[in-house]
């Protein structure tokens, strides 16, 4: 017996699935009970901002409470605790806290839990903030390394310059890993490396000072000051102005813009690399008191 083939067209094959998978969507959505709806699941803020969520419910009866926890990076915060309570509020409902000191070390997670009158769990819904760090705690918590040097226009961040690395630390000193490749003269090599300061505009770092001395001369310090131009958003973006005279077509005070990145602190980070570190003590360095 011949079996015989049916044609449908292709057009008619594309309805019937289009079909299939709206009646699937519209099952899944008639078998999803109490929800909890935010208006957005993740934000970028900073310490000091408030962040604020719009929180929706999805048959509100069912809920009897819910239960707002905070954590850092997924550790809980013990001291934090939040209640709503669904049949005494309108929804939707504006949530709102304030990014305070501390929230910048890790990924802020508010999460709320929306439970029944037998303490069920119902649904929960999480908002991802990710604070950006205040200027200072970023300075410290890399090492920078440089990537561009702008001068005129043209970038002069050479092999020697950026494979340097810049380390902050919190007791006002500055280290520099110099790294494999120095420069013609190897004049990284000559230099202590002693102590960073800053000036502030408010709660704004205005310049930042990088001190240093010279091995030929060590009771007298060498003070660059940048003008920051950007230290947020995982860059630093530094402006100085420096004697360039030397060279035909600089002046005395040309502008110099850096850009630098951070870079995860490492264990192979190594101040004077190559050298004695012990000799390059000096004396003269005092940091916090330029």
């Amino acid at each position: 017996m011949k079996v015989k083939h049916i044609k449908i067209p292709y057009a008619l094959l594309s309805f019937i699935g289009l079909m299939g998978y709206l009646s699937s969507c519209s099952d899944d959505n008639s078998q999803s009970g109490p929800r909890i709806y935010l208006s957005q699941l993740s934000l970028q803020t900073a310490v000091g901002d408030t962040i604020s969520v719009d929180v929706t419910l999805r048959d509100q009866t069912a809920f009897s409470k819910i239960d707002v926890k905070k954590a850092i990076d997924g550790s809980p915060v013990n001291s934090y605790s939040r209640q709503i309570n669904p049949r005494n509020t309108v929804f939707p409902y504006r949530f709102s806290e304030e990014v305070i000191s501390g929230d910048e070390t890790g990924n802020l997670i508010y999460s709320f839990y929306g439970y029944d009158d037998n303490g069920k769990l119902l649904d929960a819904s999480d908002l991802v903030a990710t604070v950006e760090l205040a200027q200072i705690p970023l300075l410290l918590k890399y090492d920078w390394k440089l990537s561009s040097q702008i001068i005129q226009g043209d970038d002069y961040a050479t092999a020697d310059l950026t494979d340097d690395i810049y380390r902050f630390n919190p007791d006002l000193t500055w280290e520099l890993d110099w790294g494999s490749v120095l420069s013609a003269g190897a004049l990284e090599t000559l230099n202590s490396y002693c102590s960073w300061q800053v000036v502030m505009k408010g709660s704004t770092v205005d310049s930042l000072y990088m001190i240093k001395y010279n091995i030929f001369s060590p009771t007298v310090p060498i003070m660059t000051k940048y003008k920051v131009i950007q230290l947020a958003n995982r860059k630093m973006i530094l402006e100085s102005r420096q004697d360039l005279s030397f060279l035909p077509g600089y002046a005395a005070d040309e502008k110099v813009t850096e850009t630098y990145e951070p870079v995860s602190k490492s264990t192979d980070f190594t101040p004077y690399r190559g050298s004695n570190p012990d000799s390059y003590i000096v004396g003269s360095c005092t940091p916090g008191n330029y």
